[in-house]
């Protein structure tokens, strides 16, 4: 239970961190995290072999844990600077809702060693249970948050 632990603790750190450090939009990065779970399907061959002789154990796997981060990175990056005030809070809620999204899905997407040990864990299955709940609050959020945020006006 400790490492599923941890493990969160090391995904909410990441999301919260850059939403409090950029003031992001959470929704923008949580669209993100889901589009970078869908490029893993299409990512070339050659590079993951290329990755896979450099770290000889699980080097593709971290060139796909890498593109899921680095997705939500950029959109962090982009979207900075988008909210104010009292709303960071509401885009905190959303980046643990990601966090917990993330410990559900990138075991299976990326085959870290690390984190299957994490899905060995009683508490890993019962929140798994509820991967469908947790995902479409997260998109719900995410589109409501979107839709209320505030863009920086060009003068």
């Amino acid at each position: 239970m400790t490492s599923l632990l941890i493990i969160f603790t090391g995904f909410a750190l990441y999301v919260v961190g850059l939403i409090a450090l950029l003031k992001t939009n959470a929704g923008v990065m949580f669209l993100a995290a889901c589009s970078g779970l869908v490029l893993l399907s299409s990512i070339d061959p050659v590079l993951l072999t290329t990755a896979a002789s450099i770290v000889p154990s699980e080097g593709e796997a971290y060139v796909r844990l890498a593109v899921v981060f680095l997705s939500i990175l950029f959109a962090a990056f982009l979207f900075r600077g988008t909210i104010t005030g009292i709303r960071i809070a509401f885009h905190g809620i959303l980046g643990l809702v990601l966090s917990v999204v993330l410990l559900l899905l990138l075991p299976e997407n990326t085959g870290l060693s690390w984190l299957l040990s994490a899905v060995r864990q009683p508490l890993w299955g019962d929140i798994n249970a509820y991967r469908g709940v947790l995902v479409a609050l997260g998109l719900g959020l995410s589109l409501i948050l979107i839709l209320i945020s505030t863009t920086k006006k060009s003068k």
